[in-house]
């Protein structure tokens, strides 16, 4: 009781001498038969002359009572306080499909004081069906034995009796024969091999009985996509998210590093990209973002959301050893904001043009598909080529320093927006864009790698040339492109942000559909075009406000993804095989993955939502 006495004075005292502490209250409104909800926003003990910013998911707003609420870019949104005390807003905007879409990170800013985060309550709708939550799948299909892991092991074979060879020593191929405790032998086609091997050894339950494991992937590609602009992990946090693939046997980490949001990595040669262009801060009454960008997504408040150049040597070294290559994404021509702003930064403190990378006479007038409105390299400036050639000599010289390979250098390539390069021919312009790019990395040795986009509507001879400089294409929106070295990350099958169901109390879009460890499992490279090198599970993170938020939407679902890759080519002759196939894998997933992540502090997702009529 004291305590509670002492914190309550406490309060009083700081509401007594500095003013009460001002906070923001959020009522969510039913739909109605047009499609769209009545939300009420009470914002309490709020200064006159003040304005408040929130994040909150594209999507239009018509006020019908109190302040008008701003659209600025992305996702940020600002109301104007007309008076002080409490200021009352009610405003027609979508249903929400999920509680994560709500309104958040509230900041209070005044004039000539530090910004003020604000705490926000939240009332939601109550569903009209009752909702069951339940395990997510009964784990079956027999007693799980020894030798079952995931991912799963091509051969396998009991006692002592030598296991003939399947004659296949791909990349990455292992055999493992156990005697007994004290007796093991392994073989192995490379380093990566004897990675994968101690990694299953890892995974065996002692005591070791008499077994023989061939193994090996399907896919010399298996990825993981990480974005780190809309929701900053740590170092820390990466190297978590890194032991978690080294266990899957994955072997790429695709790093999202750059985009509208942020630009998430120190580049010496032009400070203005992280000091400017990486924290999400918001400095005093920072309208016209003179000193930094606004942040839009998260909306925290003083901290450093960029690796410095040592701690992405780190990680790089951290990845190798668990034998996982780094691909750095500067995604390009669109989502590049961050860039934008920051040489702008970069210019008006320098005076140096030579880094410009939008024309100011551009006329062009867009909307992209996170809502901004200029986010579009201007590719015909030589700015843009300087630029890159500084971002890519800078990652080359990382790498080396870090004694790493350097795959590819992935640009992207999605989304541009149409009404970007007013006036200009737009297949030219991309055209232009994509022999630069090339001119780059072919005066580097270095290969690219790009969403699919890229390759879609250019001409035969940048096709060709394209072709020899490619690593791969991320498949994510269509059934892949002939011709060309893919990489499998469609959508509606490997994003993890993506909702595991549609209950309001999960985390994510749905733009795609839903996708849980099931969906992730049931992907069949064999149904798409192209020379199919890898699989890619993808997590990007709008929707993400935390380490734990981040593998509850990794754990499971991710593991279906890691299973596609090394074991690509699933025979399911029939719906009752599949689903017998998969209510082992999933088994697994409870008796093997749980207890690990259990131990680690993970949080992971292990209901089901189901709805009684």
């Amino acid at each position: 009781m004291k305590r509670k006495t002492t914190i309550f004075l406490l309060l009083l005292l700081h509401a007594t001498v500095f003013g009460q502490v001002p906070t923001a209250e959020w009522t969510e409104g039913a739909a109605d038969t047009n499609g769209s909800a009545l939300h009420t926003l009470v914002l309490r003990d709020v200064p006159a002359g003040s304005r408040v910013w929130f994040q909150e998911l594209f999507d239009g707003k018509k006020s019908v009572e109190g302040p008008v609420m701003h659209h600025y870019q992305g996702t940020s949104w600002y109301i104007d306080i007309p008076q002080s005390g409490t200021v009352t807003l009610k405003y027609y905007g979508r249903p929400l499909p999920r509680h994560s879409w709500a309104p958040e990170a509230f900041i209070l800013q005044q004039k000539g004081k530090p910004d003020q985060p604000m705490e926000v309550a939240y009332h939601f709708v109550k569903q009209k069906d009752t909702i069951n939550v339940t395990n997510r799948y009964t784990p079956q299909g027999g007693e799980i034995s020894f030798g079952d892991i995931i991912p799963r092991v091509k051969r396998m074979h009991y006692g002592t009796e030598p296991m003939e060879d399947s004659g296949e020593h791909p990349a990455g191929w292992y055999r493992i024969t156990i005697w007994d405790f004290d007796n093991v032998w392994v073989e192995y086609e490379d380093e990566d091999g004897a990675f994968y091997a101690q990694k299953t050894l890892d995974k065996l339950q002692e005591p070791l009985v008499p077994f023989t494991i061939e193994d090996w992937p399907d896919m010399q590609y298996r990825g993981f996509m990480l974005d780190v602009v809309r929701d900053f992990r740590t170092v820390d946090e990466v190297l978590a998210i890194l032991d978690l693939m080294a266990s899957w046997k994955l072997n790429t980490l695709h790093f999202h590093i750059a985009d509208d949001e942020s630009w998430c990595l120190e580049i010496k040669e032009l400070p203005e990209l992280t000091e400017y262009g990486a924290h999400h801060e918001l400095p005093d009454w920072n309208l016209w973002e003179t000193a930094a960008l606004k942040p839009t997504c998260n909306g925290r408040i003083g901290y450093r959301s960029y690796y410095t150049t040592e701690e992405y040597k780190m990680i790089l070294r951290y990845a190798w050893a668990r034998r996982i290559r780094v691909i750095p994404e500067f995604d390009t021509p669109g989502h590049s904001r961050a860039s934008i702003k920051a040489m702008q930064a970069y210019e008006r403190r320098t005076g140096d043009t030579t880094f410009r990378l939008q024309d100011p006479a551009d006329t062009s007038h867009y909307w992209s598909a996170q809502d901004f409105t200029d986010n579009v390299l201007s590719v015909y400036l030589p700015g843009v080529y300087k630029f890159y050639g500084v971002v890519f000599d800078e990652v080359f010289r990382l790498h080396h320093e870090a004694g790493v390979p350097l795959p590819a250098i992935h640009i992207g390539g999605d989304e541009v927006p149409d009404g970007a390069w007013a006036g200009r021919d737009r297949k030219a312009m991309k055209g232009l864009f994509i022999n630069g790019m090339l001119d780059l990395a072919e005066e580097r040795g270095i290969k690219l790698a790009g969403w699919e986009d890229i390759a879609r509507g250019l001409d035969s001879a940048t096709t060709e040339r394209l072709r020899k400089s490619l690593y791969f294409l991320n498949v994510w929106n269509t059934k892949g492109i002939e011709g060309f070295p893919v990489v499998l990350s469609p959508a509606d099958y490997t994003y993890l942000d993506l909702a595991y169901n549609d209950s309001p109390e999960e985390i994510g879009l749905n733009w795609a559909g839903y996708v849980d460890e099931r969906k992730t499992f049931s992907l069949q490279p064999k149904e798409y075009v192209g020379d199919i090198i890898g699989v890619e599970a993808a997590l990007w993170s709008s929707q993400l406000r935390s380490f734990s938020d981040a593998t509850y939407q990794m754990l499971p679902k991710g593991l279906g993804t890691a299973e596609r890759a090394w074991n690509a080519f699933p025979d399911w002759p029939s719906e009752a095989a599949f689903a017998a196939d998969f209510a082992r894998f999933y088994s697994i997933i409870v008796a093997k993955e749980v207890p690990w992540w259990k131990g680690l502090g993970l949080r992971y997702s292990n209901k089901a939502k189901t709805h009684t009529p």
